[in-house]
């Protein structure tokens, strides 16, 4: 036997045969076979007989690397303009954003990574943007009181299915601004989001008293683009008070709260509490009345502009259990300008109105000029930190 896979092939045949047989004499007749066969001393054949038997390794195939790490600093640069979404929420308005930043110059790509980007799915998105997503951590303080005095007379509200498809239902909620502890006064922001669109608006101002959050909420309500039929709100006394009753009452404004610590009765709100508030702001405490200003004047101008026209947001569209797990189905991202244009309830002057606008807006120029005032306000908070420390 010349032919070496000839000579391999027969030995691991022999080698199963000799290890099934019990006495000496038969394998004594398979050694001597081996020995005829391939000329081989006695010992030699001994020695292979024993050997283990010899697995085939398959190799699998890598597939090929489709998107590769030319991809991440486009994609990365598009992430953070959009307001750095997860990947359900991303990948839907790639088209338009990168659309909309060609239209001013301000993304250059080669036409292979423009198709990529067109066609690259979800799970791809999250791997490339993994180790800038694992920065994104943190957590905050609650700073809801329970008032017991109107939550007799107050409905309960645990859902928006009564009113689907209808703008101007939103949900109302205060972000703390009080770093490791709520002792003292510190600066609270009023976040309000709307059910159907998830148009969203918010304003900053220093000490949660309730005039501030009415005077706040009327500022607020004027800029929504279309009237506001109904609040929804936690049990926190900043809320459940008898002027903000009243003012709701003489506006003809619907007037809900969620049940005591249920979180999950105002998900959308406490889900934009982080994503609109909390990646952008963070979690340090915030007492000095130029940093509220200066974050007051972005939540009016470039967060707001970005937030409502070009963060993508996503809805649920369906429910069902089967077995003991939960499947929820969710429709296509969506920016709230979207929504608002496609919603029957809004009049065709206001879309014609924000249409205007739209055009005009380069998302970039925009994130720039966020990212840079930003960056001042994370200068003054160090100050204020450091100025805290020393004796």
């Amino acid at each position: 036997m010349t032919n070496m896979a000839t000579k391999k092939e027969y030995l691991d045949t022999v080698r199963k045969r000799y290890r099934s047989l019990k006495s000496r004499s038969e394998k004594r007749k398979v050694i001597n076979e081996v020995v005829s066969n391939l000329k081989v001393h006695e010992k030699h054949a001994i020695r292979t007989l024993n050997q283990k038997i010899r697995r085939k390794i398959v190799l699998t195939r890598r597939r090929p690397e489709v998107y590769g790490f030319d991809l991440i600093k486009p994609l990365k640069e598009i992430w953070v303009i959009a307001g750095k979404p997860c990947s359900k929420r991303l990948k839907p308005q790639l088209p338009e954003l990168m659309k909309k930043l060609e239209q001013f110059n301000e993304i250059k790509l080669y036409p292979k990574q423009k198709d990529l980007l067109l066609k690259i799915g979800t799970s791809s998105i999250d791997k490339l943007l993994g180790p800038e997503k694992r920065k994104l951590r943190g957590k905050g303080l609650t700073g809801t009181k329970r008032s017991p005095l109107l939550k007799s007379i107050i409905p309960i509200r645990t859902g928006f299915d009564d009113v689907k498809g209808i703008p101007g239902h939103i949900e109302m909620d205060t972000v703390l601004h009080c770093g490791d502890t709520t002792k003292g006064n510190y600066a609270i922001t009023l976040n309000n989001l709307d059910i159907d669109t998830h148009w969203n608006e918010k304003g900053m101002f220093f000490k949660k008293t309730q005039d501030k959050v009415i005077g706040s909420f009327v500022v607020l309500k004027r800029k929504f683009p279309f009237e506001i039929l109904s609040v929804d709100f936690d049990g926190g006394d900043e809320f459940v008070n008898w002027k903000f009753k009243t003012y709701c009452d003489e506006n003809h404004t619907a007037y809900t709260r969620c049940r005591s610590y249920h979180k999950n009765d105002q998900a959308h709100i406490e889900s934009k509490n982080f994503q609109s508030i909390r990646k952008v702001i963070g979690y340090d405490r915030i007492t000095d009345l130029r940093i509220i200003e200066l974050i007051d004047d972005i939540y009016q101008d470039e967060h707001r502009l970005l937030t409502n026209f070009f963060y993508t947001t996503l809805k649920l569209s369906e429910k069902k259990r089967v077995s003991n797990k939960i499947k929820k189905k969710y429709e296509i991202a969506k920016t709230p300008y979207q929504r608002v244009l496609e919603s029957k309830h809004i009049d065709k002057s206001v879309k014609e109105k924000l249409q205007s606008e739209y055009e005009h807006l380069n998302p970039a120029q925009l994130s720039r000029s966020l990212n840079k005032k930003l960056d001042k306000i994370s200068k003054l908070i160090s100050v204020t930190k450091l100025n805290q420390a020393t004796p």
